[in-house]
């Protein structure tokens, strides 16, 4: 009889560490890509507004293809070039709503 109820014990011991590890590995790989989606986007304004201090002299669309190089290049080629665009454009849309105020 005490031999069942350890093993009962154990088993459920058992299943409530696996999920809470479950839940817990979720929460900090989701945790992560949010801080890497945050350091991503600290990284393209920077980019961008290095390309405006620098380059002045390119018009838009090369200054946008010159991000997008530098911006997968910095990322090691982690990032897509369609996810370096979105992250230039966000980026230009705080800068220029920034600079209006």
């Amino acid at each position: 009889m005490e031999d069942a109820l350890f093993k009962l014990l154990l088993t459920v011991t058992t299943t409530i560490i696996t999920i809470i590890g479950t839940l817990l590995t979720n929460y900090l790989n989701h945790k992560v890509g949010c801080e890497k989606t945050k350091n991503y986007t600290q990284l393209a304004k920077q980019v961008v507004m290095a390309i405006e201090q620098l380059n002045p002299e390119l018009k838009g669309i090369d200054k946008k293809e010159l991000a997008q190089n530098k911006l997968i290049e910095i990322s090691n080629n982690k990032l897509t070039k369609e996810q370096a665009d979105i992250l230039i454009e966000s980026s230009i849309y705080e800068i220029k709503n920034f600079l209006k105020k």
